[in-house]
């Protein structure tokens, strides 16, 4: 096959903690060509970590694969916020650590005193391991590999600065529940401040910032033009996040899915952010305020559902007579408490327990519902709600959301990319004078008048009770 001659494309660089994509898109967010394989952590080094070379073989003889197909005319990367690498030059001096790596507990009693303060990084010190967490570990563990340390990268910027770009911060990521950036004085946090750890941060770029051009040996491995552009990259819900603003959508509740659930809702006051109920603040790709809230939902769906597998139409059949019985799944089947204080590793059956494969997943699905509903009342959403990311594909859960916030209007998106999409737009959105129209939404039918309808709404209060006052 040819290479397409049509316009420059981008290719996005998508490094999720489940998964990588690299997808090729146009520069107003269409999608071309995607690849994907699971994003499988290493055990070999001092902790559980990332398999930097791996991914980066990947993702080069993947750009080889698609410059056969597409000029690609800018390359940009997105990922999680709590990822990151301490490099000289360009190269690791430890591998980039897993939020899932399980930390000694002499560095769990001291961080527990250092943290920074909920009211500075609006984010606790439960749930993923936050990145200034992970740097104290490191510089306590490994003095001398610590020390050879002259910058330290988020993800997308590291893969940047492999690429031929220049070294790089940026908003979204340095805010992404790291605790390494003060969001109310918008400056280094006091953590990374007292330890000196701030002398690591490059200077900011915003994310779409042509930060370089693709190195010779990176152009000469892969087929792209030495005149490819490498972008500064982003925080993979925020990219998804200014899909939306990009589409002229900024006041949109969005629930942006994957192994976590995060709702955005811009306008909430500060005051109404709870640490005790999952809620952060996310500092959008323009540096504007986006109040959140961040629980393991993909995970814990995953967990309940133990891999049974049913059609929609069955789990849909299924939901009534779990609902008759009175059978709930109860928060929280990870180590975070997410929206109830208290509830982590407490994850409960009550009432008969499932039997079928779709009865299973049907338990997922409320589980999932409720969870998504406390997060939409939380933030105080009272808008067009859009479901995006994994839980998109997912009707019987969308439905049973939309009955539940019967004032709204809830929608999914038709695009399975979304973070990868909004990534995409962000090259040449300074030149950008039109909304795109790339974010196509199909809208969703709540469920029936019928005794499910009826029941739903009372199984979320019985599910609120039994989780705020477990027994």
């Amino acid at each position: 096959m040819t290479r397409s001659e049509t316009s420059p494309r981008i290719a996005v660089l998508d490094i999720g903690k489940t998964n990588l994509k690299l997808l090729v898109a146009s520069e107003d967010g269409w999608p071309l060509e995607t690849h994907s394989i699971p994003n499988v952590p290493t055990t070999a080094g001092p902790y559980l970590a990332y398999d930097l070379a791996g991914l980066e073989e990947w993702f080069l003889d993947t750009l080889a694969v698609v410059t056969q197909r597409h000029t690609i005319g800018a390359v940009i990367a997105t990922a999680h916020g709590c990822g990151a690498v301490l490099v000289e030059g360009d190269e690791p001096v430890l591998p980039m650590m897993d939020y899932d790596a399980v930390s000694p507990p002499e560095i769990d009693q001291i961080y527990a005193r250092i943290a920074p303060a909920y009211d500075e990084v609006f984010c606790g010190i439960s749930g993923a391991m936050r990145l200034g967490k992970q740097l104290l570990w490191q510089e306590s563990a490994y003095p001398a590999e610590f020390a050879r340390a002259k910058t330290y990268l988020m993800t997308a910027q590291y893969f940047a600065l492999r690429l031929g770009g220049r070294a790089a911060s940026e908003i979204s990521q340095l805010a992404a529940q790291s605790h390494i950036w003060d969001l109310f004085h918008h400056q280094p946090s006091s953590l990374m401040r007292k330890r000196g750890w701030n002398r690591l941060l490059p200077e900011r770029a915003s994310a779409g910032a042509v930060l370089g051009r693709v190195s010779e040996a990176v152009a000469k491995r892969t087929g792209l033009a030495r005149s490819t552009e490498i972008l500064c990259g982003v925080h993979d819900s925020n990219a998804n996040l200014f899909r939306y603003k990009a589409a002229g959508m900024a006041d949109t509740s969005i629930l942006s899915t994957g192994t976590w659930m995060i709702g955005f809702q811009r306008g909430l006051a500060l005051d109404n952010l709870d640490t005790t109920r999952g809620m952060v603040l996310n500092i959008d790709v323009d540096g504007e305020n986006v109040p959140s809230t961040l629980i393991a939902t993909g995970r814990e769906y995953d967990l309940i559902s133990r891999d049974h597998d049913a059609s929609d139409a069955a789990v849909l059949a299924a939901l009534p007579s779990l609902l008759a019985l009175g059978t709930l799944a109860l928060p929280s089947f990870v180590g975070d408490d997410g929206l109830f204080p208290g509830a982590a590793h407490r994850g409960r059956i009550i009432g008969p327990r499932p039997e079928t494969p779709a009865e299973w997943q049907g338990l997922a699905v409320l589980y999932a519902a409720f969870s998504a509903n406390r997060c939409l009342d939380a933030l105080g959403s009272s808008k067009h709600v859009v479901i995006d990311g994994g839980f998109a594909a997912n009707l019987p859960f969308a439905r049973a959301l939309a009955t539940l916030r019967p004032s709204q209007s809830v929608s999914v998106s038709q695009s399975r990319d979304g973070t990868a999409l909004g990534a995409a737009l962000l090259w040449r959105r300074f030149s950008r004078t039109i909304p795109v129209s790339s974010v196509v939404l199909e809208a969703v039918t709540p469920l029936g008048e019928g005794e499910c309808k009826r029941t739903l709404s009372a199984a979320y209060q019985s599910w609120i009770s039994f989780s705020e006052h477990p027994s």
